[in-house]
């Protein structure tokens, strides 16, 4: 995590300086520029589901639930970096977020499901929506 303050500015801006964060934010980046058909400069509401790598040690029948690192807000601050200049034109616009972190299925790589939605009831949904339930 790196921080400055840009000339002018009161509050400090945070950015990542990890590389695999930096991948995969352009992952979700190119993605999302595959199924985005509306740049929007007005309010959204956003779901985001992340899979999470499984590991071996884990049964089929434990618990999806995932409550190890990385925290659940890191995981949303990337990705709705990731979608600011594709989906909308700042993440201020995010008025609603509602998240979710699980472990990806058995032979299921991770992934992100996102949903945007528009006050217009229009709604944008990307990602491996049926591996992603809790």
């Amino acid at each position: 995590m790196r921080a400055f303050i840009p000339k002018g500015w009161k509050r400090p801006v945070l950015t990542s300086t990890t590389a695999s964060v930096k991948e995969w934010e352009q992952t979700i980046r190119s993605v999302a520029q595959d199924y985005a058909d509306t740049y929007t400069t007005g309010p959204v509401r956003v779901r985001l589901r992340f899979a999470l790598p499984r590991p071996q040690r884990l049964s089929r029948q434990a618990s999806r639930t995932h409550t190890k690192r990385p925290d659940v807000d890191k995981l949303c601050r990337a990705a709705l970096d990731a979608l600011t200049g594709v989906l909308w034109k700042d993440d201020s616009q995010v008025y609603a977020l509602t998240a979710l972190k699980a472990y990806a299925k058995q032979d299921h790589a991770p992934h992100v499901v996102v949903t945007v939605s528009h006050d217009n009831n229009k709604s944008n949904t990307f990602g491996r929506d049926k591996d992603v339930q809790p």
